[in-house]
């Protein structure tokens, strides 16, 4: 039996959807603070060397005798101390008995303007407080150590989402929900106590490994609640909280400016999806799959009082004979193929195998790039917070937008012009002069928009391309391919060292090359899902089968 039947008598989104998707969206919401904390907690900071003789315990940053005792630079139109360089004092003793008498300024006669040398410590801009600031993690040399803890918060999601699919087809997405949220929630908690650089980046790896379900495990379950009709407008819903706990990030931080009250105020609060079990059903289909018909019923029923629907007999009888059918039903739908069968029918098909391939570099190009300005955003220019909970802020009229140009304009479309789009404004950043920070982060902000509507296309289009036996696989194995680009996105900020623009050219190059290479794909608005091989290939070269554009794309949904 199609559960789909059920829930039209259910109501698409009725009480029940509307109350269970409020729960699941701020469990979204937990996951985008959890991803984006490492943004924080390993942020840059202004500092430069601490003068002997001149700094006392309470050292201010810029005091007046500064540019006699450090080096000075042009960055962004202004005048900034060297981090990590200072001059020679001409006489240690000198220096520090003039100290003593005067410990407010340092003359330039003190100092040796010709020979600089290396800190020995250092005075921070601000109160705020990263591990940069905790571990001493200054210059050059250690600046892969900040730009390192991205890297493997996004390869412990590359391990987690390996196996978090398969715990939860065993175990339930509820149960699989709940304890990736605990566990991550610790895992948080440990990382804010962390008693040196090597266990901070331990707990970074373990978080995500093992709190991956957050997102995922609520998504197919936000999924499963609703009936076809409404999974455009809940998949929307929630993947906007999504942005909202990035932006509630940026405020978090904002306020605190430290990043261990950062990782307690981001993750303790948490604690309290525990009540979930008590609160939010398991899939139905789930636990139709696993013969636990009487629940589901009962999840039903339940369903039914709620959204104050009363449901036909002939449903209820076919709900309690249906658990055999269903699990063969959900079987078919090839995920449980063979990963070597399911390559081997790929590699058979040379149209398909470049499909393939051109989706997984269109993939890796759009994580690395969408990764890459949400790593970036707090050094646009300006106040980094307002920065960054901006670029959090316009992917919600990004979906929006995504909708509506997808129903409109078509797949194809949509993906190449936002792929190209996306490069035009970072390149205009890269050669825009110094000073003119609203226009930058104007610019920061369009590339931001573009990008999130390639992301959201690239999953719905992906879903399209592939007959519905390798549908799913594909999928997969493509989502996983773009996990590259976002482990390598939290690097390019060492690309500031050689060339300041050079991050913002290879967001542009890498956009412009997919968006190119999009156009080999067949549009597919309208076209009937392909179901077999010689489907898939044929998309775009016969008479398409027109079908509902809405049940449509409520179909890749639920894929």
């Amino acid at each position: 039996m199609d559960l789909d039947e059920v829930l039209d008598e259910l109501k698409h989104f009725g009480k029940f959807q509307a109350t269970n998707y409020l729960l699941l969206s701020v469990a979204i919401l937990f996951a985008a603070m959890f991803e984006a904390s490492f943004i924080f907690t390993a942020g840059d900071l202004n500092y430069r060397c601490r003068i002997p003789g001149c700094d006392g315990k309470e050292a201010t940053f810029r005091p007046d005798w500064l540019q006699n005792a450090v080096p000075f630079y042009q960055h962004d139109g202004r005048s900034v101390p060297r981090r990590c360089l200072r001059y020679e004092p001409r006489n240690s003793s000198f220096l520090s008995e003039n100290a003593e008498l005067n410990d407010s300024s340092c003359s330039p006669e003190s100092f040796d303007n010709n020979s600089v040398t290396s800190c020995e410590g250092w005075v921070y801009d601000g109160e705020e407080t990263t591990i940069l600031r905790e571990w001493d993690l200054t210059c050059e040399e250690n600046l892969w150590k900040l730009t390192i803890v991205g890297t493997v918060n996004n390869i412990g999601q590359f391990v987690g989402l390996s196996v978090v699919g398969l715990v939860s087809d065993r175990i339930g997405r509820k149960t699989t929900l709940i304890a990736s949220m605990i566990l991550s929630c610790l895992m948080g908690v440990a990382r804010s106590i962390a008693w040196s650089y090597e266990i901070f980046l331990l707990f970074e790896f373990l978080d995500p490994a093992l709190g991956t379900g957050v997102y995922t495990s609520a998504l197919v379950l936000g999924m499963e609640l609703v009936g076809p009709r409404s999974r455009v407008f809940a998949a929307t819903m929630i993947t906007s909280f999504y942005a909202i706990g990035q932006a509630l990030t940026g405020i978090i931080a904002w306020w605190l400016q430290n990043w261990r009250l950062i990782l307690r105020a981001s993750y303790l609060p948490s604690l309290l999806c525990i009540s979930y079990y008590w609160f939010i059903p398991e899939s139905v289909r789930w636990l139709l799959t696993k013969k636990r018909t009487k629940e589901a019923s009962d999840i039903i029923l339940s369903a039914a009082r709620k959204n104050g629907v009363c449901l036909s007999e002939h449903v209820m009888r076919k709900i309690r004979t249906s658990s055999e059918q269903k699990e063969t039903e959900e079987g078919f739908d090839g995920s449980g193929s063979p990963w070597k069968a399911a390559l081997s029918q790929v590699f058979k098909s040379k149209t398909l195998l470049m499909r393939l391939t051109i989706c997984i570099v269109c993939w890796v190009s759009i994580t690395f790039v969408y990764f890459g300005l949400t790593v970036i955003s707090v050094s646009v220019g300006g106040n980094k917070y307002t920065s960054f909970i901006l670029a959090a802020l316009i992917e919600l009229p990004a979906y929006v937008a995504t909708y509506l140009s997808m129903n409109r304009f078509g797949r194809k479309f949509s993906l190449c012009s936002t792929l190209l789009i996306s490069g035009i404004p970072c390149t205009a950043f890269a050669f825009l002069p110094p000073g003119l920070d609203w226009v930058r982060l104007l610019l920061f902000l369009a590339g931001k928009f573009a990008i999130t509507i390639s992301y959201t296309v690239m999953y719905v289009y992906n879903a399209e391309l592939f007959p519905t036996q390798l549908r799913h696989s594909l999928l997969g194995a493509c989502v996983m391919f773009g996990q590259i680009g976002s482990i390598l996105a939290p690097q390019t900020p060492l690309l500031d060292e050689v060339m300041e623009s050079l991050p913002l050219l290879l967001f542009s190059a890498m956009s412009v090359f997919s968006g190119l290479l999009a156009l080999y794909f067949p549009e597919t608005l309208n076209a009937k899902l392909p179901d077999t091989i010689e489907e898939a290939e044929n998309i775009g070269k016969h008479k398409r089968h027109i079908i509902n554009d809405e049940s449509k794309y409520e179909v890749q949904q639920d894929v």
